[in-house]
């Protein structure tokens, strides 16, 4: 049974997502509920909550006060947010997960099935930390991500990447200096993570870092050379799209 502490401010909004997780959710137990960072961090502490429920804004605070004060830094943790479109980015870049509101009941499903699954590997301190410099910072240059593989959790500027290849389920990320990490989650998922910082999809298998291409050979159908000498298939449905972009460089 995963134990769940649910801290919003508004009451109508914990009611809720106390009926959301008895309906969808029935291997879950609220073990309580706060509404101020002050009694959150009392009940965290005290109750020690599997998965924390938890609003960005509090009466006396943030979220982010509440994460800094919890003892168990692998807490998972589920924002509850009616953020803007660049915060939900920033959740995104860090690998926090969040729901946007109003509570869709599968987003929270598939949310806290995620929370069982990741508990033991959850690195709450460095996530937070990617996260609130993501949101202070818009530059894509500054702009930072984290990448979970099976061993680690990597924190890695966006520059700094290359391109990505899909092997299934998984994504391998080519990064300058030769590094290389794989992470469990869908080239789709990053491309759209990732698309607005000067990344393209050449190929159903391939991102690519604009910023790191060397050139495109035009024999053989086409490919693109990555500064690390790399080359990226380009489909022929995106080679007109590609060249329109180069155009504009």
């Amino acid at each position: 049974m995963l134990k769940v502490l649910i801290v919003d401010d508004e009451l109508h909004a914990r009611e809720m997502l106390h009926t959301a997780l008895s309906i969808c959710c029935v291997e879950t137990e609220v073990i309580g509920t706060a509404e101020t960072v002050e009694e959150a961090v009392e009940k965290a502490n005290s109750l020690k909550p599997d998965v924390i429920l938890l609003d960005i804004n509090l009466p006396d605070g943030s979220g982010f006060d509440v994460l800094e004060k919890v003892h168990d830094k692998k807490i998972s943790v589920i924002f509850v947010t009616a953020y803007d479109e660049f915060a939900v980015k920033a959740f995104k870049f860090s690998a926090v997960d969040y729901i946007v509101k109003p509570v869709d009941i599968d987003e929270l499903e598939t949310s806290i099935e995620r929370a069982k699954n990741t508990k033991e590997t959850n690195d709450l301190g460095r996530k937070l930390k990617v996260l609130i410099d993501n949101m202070n910072n818009a530059g894509s240059e500054e702009k930072k991500i984290v990448l979970k593989t099976m061993e680690s959790i990597h924190i890695v500027r966006v520059s700094e990447i290359t391109h990505c290849v899909s092997d299934q389920n998984y994504t391998a990320f080519h990064l300058t200096k030769g590094r290389q990490f794989l992470v469990s989650r869908t080239i789709k998922e990053f491309e759209e993570i990732l698309t607005p910082y000067g990344f393209f999809r050449t190929h159903q298998s391939h991102l690519i870092n604009m910023n790191r291409i060397s050139r495109f050979n035009k024999t053989d159908g086409g490919a693109l050379v990555m500064e690390d000498n790399t080359n990226i298939p380009v489909s022929k449905r995106k080679r007109h799209e590609l060249f329109e972009i180069f155009e504009k460089m």
